[in-house]
């Protein structure tokens, strides 16, 4: 099964900045979706639409505690 995935600008601008801003480092972060209806017929073939990117930390990235506060913070 193959799944789509599409970005907003918003969304792919802040990546790609954010990346660009620390070229030298590891970069993760999170992108949020929006909720589409889902065709009952097609259910497969509807993209996931990602509207937003929140980006989290830049460096190591095997930092579990730090992952898991901002997450909850995220919430």
């Amino acid at each position: 099964m193959r799944m789509s995935i599409k970005l907003t600008t918003q969304a792919y601008c802040k990546m790609l900045l954010h990346a660009a801003k620390y070229p030298h480092c590891a970069v993760n972060g999170l992108l949020v979706a929006e909720k589409q209806k889902e065709k009952k017929k097609d259910s497969h073939s509807t993209p996931i639409l990602c509207v937003d990117c929140i980006p989290l930390f830049h460096g190591t990235l095997a930092l579990a505690p730090m992952l898991e506060v901002a997450l909850i913070l995220i919430l």
